[in-house]
């Protein structure tokens, strides 16, 4: 990951996101994410998309996109392969909701995401990850992350 985008619902969420470099050579990153939820949440979409750049550089088609209930994911995380990879990631160098309802509070998790096992089908390249919470009928919006960054195999 190199870049991140958040936009919040300030009624529901305040988020601070940022990615930053570190090593010697300063040529890896680490994500730094907080998140303080300012209403219990019972009822919560998550959306994952994966996205590769077209030959004009623009990310507009998702080669992986899937959207379910989050209280349901948070009971059985077998049911989006790539989501609990990234959120079990994520979640050993953090605190975020295990399971619902998500309590008011503050979560939050520090980690490089190199080294991350994703399935063989997603290519390498640079790539968009953009995960998306929506709460109740309306589908009002709590948290929308837009993840930059580039996919290299590594033997």
């Amino acid at each position: 990951m190199n870049k991140v985008d958040v936009i919040d619902n300030p009624k529901l969420v305040k988020v601070a996101a940022m990615i930053r470099r570190y090593g010697p050579t300063m040529k890896y990153f680490v994500v730094d994410f907080q998140a303080e939820l300012l209403q219990t949440l019972t009822d919560a979409t998550v959306s994952t998309l994966y996205y590769v750049p077209n030959r004009m550089g623009k990310y507009d088609k998702a080669i992986y996109n899937r959207t379910m209930n989050f209280c349901t994911f948070l009971r059985q995380p077998a049911t989006d392969r790539i989501l609990k990879m990234i959120y079990e990631n994520m979640n050993r160098a953090g605190n975020l909701p295990k399971r619902c309802p998500i309590m008011v509070g503050k979560y939050s998790f520090n980690t490089s995401l190199d080294g991350l096992h994703l399935p063989s089908f997603l290519p390498e390249s640079n790539f968009r990850f953009d995960l998306k919470f929506h709460r109740g009928p309306r589908y009002e919006l709590i948290l929308v992350g837009h993840w930059y960054g580039e996919l290299k195999r590594v033997s």
